[in-house]
């Protein structure tokens, strides 16, 4: 399920993006386990970037209230995500993230990626907040039992929040280990001295400026791009609509929208492809379920 889930979702990132652009990607590919410590701009929309281009299979923290109905927690659960107790959870609840990070080093064990988001919290933000404890503790924690495993600070920078065709920045530091963590410039407090480091290297990858943009010539793209418009105008304003009236004031909108309109998007081409199919008469037309996404990505960048 993992995996098939992936590949969709990297085909529908290439249609909902512009574009996406990726700074030291090859950290991002590398074997190896390690503990993905990321900037948390843009609700579940963040886990989805990371866990899609990923080169190992990424198990994500996640807060606990989602887990609460049963069926959620087992596709969850399939999904590779692990669930982090907050002080507003309750503090008899704190204690269930023993079995968390338990769950974590496993992972990292069996050579998987952790996702973390190290502030602990998701806003439309474009600077670093200060940094909750986790990344550390697992990382610690991975030392003690024997592993090798690597930090990899993560900055991610989107161009909007609240419509298609955004522009995606995922800026990879290095990543280090623990003998490049210097404990006396935290009076040995190994998860204060962790949290610095990181820190720094997460400040440094928000400061980078934007990559220039590729000029399109879009007069090249009209053409395709109304096409495209005209075949997915109905399932967009079918769905956008919905998305509007509930999250628009969240940060969860542009997460939603997309999580909808990928979930749908293969029923919509069935149902291009048996229009198609009954107009024209013509098995030819059965095309359009290729074309259409061609179409699609036209719009986009046209847009």
């Amino acid at each position: 399920l993992y995996h098939l889930i992936k590949l969709w979702v990297r085909l529908a990132l290439r249609i909902y993006c512009k574009e996406i652009h990726f700074y030291n990607r090859r950290h991002l590919r590398a074997g190896g386990p390690f503990i993905i410590a990321a900037h948390h701009p843009n609700s579940f929309f963040d886990a989805i970037l990371v866990g899609t281009y990923a080169k190992r299979p990424v198990h994500f923290l996640t807060r606990s209230d989602v887990f609460v109905n049963p069926v959620v927690r087992f596709l969850l659960r399939r999904l590779k995500m692990i669930p982090v107790y907050r002080i507003r959870d309750g503090k008899d609840k704190l204690s269930l993230n023993e079995r968390s990070f338990r769950k974590s080093t496993d992972a990292l064990a069996r050579g998987a990626h952790i996702l973390i988001f190290a502030e602990g919290f998701c806003e439309h933000q474009t600077t670093l907040q200060p940094l909750k404890k986790g990344a550390a503790r697992i990382f610690l924690q991975s030392r003690e039992e024997g592993l090798t495993v690597s930090m990899l600070p993560l900055w991610l920078r989107y161009s909007k929040f609240h419509t298609i065709g955004q522009r995606i920045a995922v800026l990879a530091g290095e990543p280090f280990s623990f003998s490049d963590v210097d404990l006396q410039a935290a009076n040995g407090n190994a998860l204060q001295a962790m949290n610095r480091l990181l820190e720094q290297r997460l400040q440094q990858l928000a400061a980078m400026p934007d990559s220039p943009v590729p000029h399109l010539q879009h007069r090249f793209l009209i053409v395709p791009a109304l096409i495209g418009w005209l075949l997915h105008a109905p399932l967009y304003y079918a769905v956008q609509p919905f998305v509007k009236r509930f999250f628009i004031k969240t940060i969860h909108y542009d997460s939603v929208l997309f999580v909808l309109l990928t979930l749908l998007y293969p029923i919509w081409l069935i149902v291009l492809g048996v229009l198609a199919r009954a107009v024209t008469a013509n098995t030819a037309a059965l095309g359009i379920v290729v074309l259409a996404p061609l179409a699609a990505r036209a719009f986009i960048l046209w847009k």
